[in-house]
């Protein structure tokens, strides 16, 4: 058989050979992350990777992800012909089909000796639990540090190796595994993805910038059912200047960044991260038998407040639990979180994790009086025409606080100023129990979004930091201790503030002297 000769556009730098080099597995588990400061050529490398897994092994299933299908599109589909010809003197290399078929997924590129690169969108869990029948043998997933932990170690169970029929040749092929990461540092799994594939191979760090110099392969045992697997982790850290075919302007275009950014981009520091929000003070955390302690056996505890939030798309909920104390310190001892219950499971249970506890008001948010519903208990009785009516009915001393339009930055502001507060006595203002773990990875986790300045991303999880900042907003005017009073929540229906608008506006204009046809509103009309 004739052997068709291609001379790809693309040429490897020094790092892509590294990934190239780095180590396929059968019988045991590899996971080479490529990534550090931006410009390093990782898109161009883990597509030019996965291009030769399908060309070294026919048949084999290859596998590219990023959170967003236009990401992945423009990251690896818009570089493809730049880096290898689609034809050659006549002959089809690959082929490129948007839409799947019976042999293989959507947006693949196809081989003619049966492998192909599929390109695939996976934005967090649901979406990976939604694929379950994939099966792959080349995994990569670029910008990792977009997901989550659980989505990443779902994502591996999808890699598997296998033993089949060569086309040309009718002898048994194994195809082995590989796993590729790509990343800069910064995103919602950044911490997670530093502690498993920076902290355990960096050898040498720059001196001045903190980046990574020189890595080693780090391997672990894994003990399972069937017996001991190696697990090999490997880093390749990749920064602009391996990148021969960017020019100084690009690296100036870096420097511009603010000093953080700078840090990450430029130099592929992973101590900093650039998009965090919040930064907890380690005195801020205190173990959580202390926390019941202070809590339970202090006579300074003066109020105890529970705040909550209610998402609703799908349902989640999150309750936290206050201590505030005579000199105004305050404690969250005690948090409710999950999405498993109906709202009035969720209040009953906030009860019984109440009993024992003289609670003086649970905060509430303005949605919370929306009118138009049924809640009933258990005998089916109705309680409630309002999710306050239900609060209230178990005696849960419910009180509004207005977080409506415009106040959810206000709510993350509270919580800056809440972290970096500390009393004359040394001890911070704001402590949270070590028990308080989705508060706190909630905390750990949340990032800014790239697109809305200000607001959180899309991809962190902030019903824990909700509850949070509502408690504060209502503690708090500038942190400072208010009282009841200055919270006013408007529960009227939209009908009733109309009508009342107007008889306030009709009372202005009476009071005006205004007439309307010679009459005054002030006389009688009939």
């Amino acid at each position: 058989m004739a052997t068709t000769v291609v001379t790809p556009t693309y040429q490897p730098h020094a790092k892509q050979m590294l990934l190239h080099n780095a180590p396929v597995s059968f019988d045991e588990i590899s996971i080479t992350l490529y990534g550090g400061s931006r410009g390093g050529g990782k898109s161009a490398g883990i597509l030019a990777d996965a291009f030769m897994f399908c060309t070294t092994y026919p048949g084999a299933k290859c596998c590219i992800i990023r959170e967003r299908l236009d990401a992945v599109k423009q990251s690896f589909l818009d570089k493809l012909p730049t880096l290898f010809p689609q034809n050659v003197n006549g002959v089809q290399i690959y082929d490129y089909r948007e839409k799947s078929s019976s042999w293989y997924p959507s947006r693949s590129i196809i081989f003619p000796n049966g492998s192909y690169i599929t390109l695939q969108r996976v934005a967090d869990y649901k979406e990976a639990l939604a694929q379950q029948g994939w099966e792959f043998h080349y995994l990569a997933i670029d910008e990792v540090t977009k997901q989550d932990e659980r989505t990443f170690n779902y994502l591996l169970s999808t890699v598997r190796s296998t033993v089949q029929t060569n086309p040309y040749t009718g002898e048994p092929l194994k195809i082995p595994t590989k796993v590729v990461l790509g990343c800069n540092p910064g995103g919602k799994g950044h911490k997670w993805v530093k502690r498993r594939f920076i902290d355990p191979t960096v050898v040498t760090y720059d001196p001045i910038t903190n980046a990574p110099l020189e890595t080693k392969d780090h391997v672990e045992i894994m003990h399972t059912a069937k017996g001991d697997i190696k697990v090999t982790v490997r880093f390749i850290p990749a920064s602009y200047k391996d990148n021969p075919f960017l020019n100084a302007s690009y690296a100036a275009m870096l420097e511009m960044q603010d000093e953080n950014r700078k840090k990450m981009d430029l130099y592929g520091n992973w101590d900093v991260v650039a998009g965090k929000m919040f930064d907890l003070m380690d005195d801020q955390l205190i173990d959580p038998v202390v926390a019941f302690q202070e809590v339970e056996r202090f006579p300074e505890v003066t109020d105890i407040y529970i705040s909550i939030d209610w998402g609703y798309k799908p349902s989640y909920h999150s309750a936290l639990w206050h201590a505030v104390t005579e000199d105004g310190k305050v404690i969250t001892f005690k948090e409710m979180y999950g999405q498993e219950l109906i709202f009035e499971d969720f209040v009953k249970e906030i009860k019984e994790q109440s009993r024992g506890y003289n609670i003086t008001a649970t905060l509430l948010p303005h949605d919370m009086y929306r009118n138009g519903d049924r809640y009933r208990d258990d005998s089916g009785r109705v309680i409630g025409e309002m999710k306050s009516d239900v609060f209230d009915y178990y005696g849960l001393n419910p009180i509004g606080v207005d977080s409506g339009k415009g106040k959810v930055e206000m709510r993350y502001d509270k919580i800056h100023s809440a972290t970096h507060i500390v009393d004359t006595d040394g001890v911070p203002r704001f402590r949270i129990s070590r028990i308080c773990s989705a508060l706190i990875d909630e905390f750990n986790n949340a990032i800014y979004d790239d697109n809305n300045p200000g607001a959180i991303d899309k991809g962190c999880k902030d019903h824990a930091l909700d509850a949070y900042g509502l408690f504060l907003v209502f503690y708090s005017s500038d942190i400072a201790p208010i009282g009841f009073d200055d919270v006013v929540v408007d529960t009227r229906s939209k009908l009733q503030k109309k009508l009342d608008d107007e008889e306030e506006y009709l009372d202005e204009l009476a009071d005006s002297g205004e007439t309307f046809f010679g009459v005054s509103l002030e006389d009688e009309w009939f």
